[in-house]
């Protein structure tokens, strides 16, 4: 996956918005109906393109003891967010579960 195949995915869900908030490299995806944050694309402080996601806790750890792509999520709740690589080893179609995961999770 790239970013462009994140972004259109994660536009792909009903009631999503694009924003900026950060910085112009840094896009956050966010459920319109209770303004939550899902996905957020990597910004220039990582040295490849990644995607930061939410997840259940055991979810968390058993990716982050799975993947090597899979780390701790950058300034974010390290128990519920992780930061997936996406030239890592984590597959794409793992990836896209995880961002629709992420959306389930804070969907109202």
């Amino acid at each position: 996956m790239n970013v462009d195949d994140v972004r259109e995915l994660a536009l792909s869900f009903a009631g999503v918005s694009e924003s900026r908030p950060f910085a112009p490299d840094r896009v956050v995806f966010k459920t319109v109906a209770n303004n939550k944050v899902f996905a957020i694309l990597s910004g220039h402080e990582f040295p490849d393109d990644q995607v930061t996601v939410k997840a259940d806790p055991e979810r968390v750890a058993e990716l982050q003891h799975r993947f090597k792509a899979v780390h701790p999520a950058y300034k974010l709740n390290k128990r519920y967010w992780v930061n997936i690589s996406l030239a890592g080893d984590v597959p794409d179609k793992l990836i896209r579960e995880l961002i629709g995961d992420s959306h389930d999770l804070v969907a109202p």
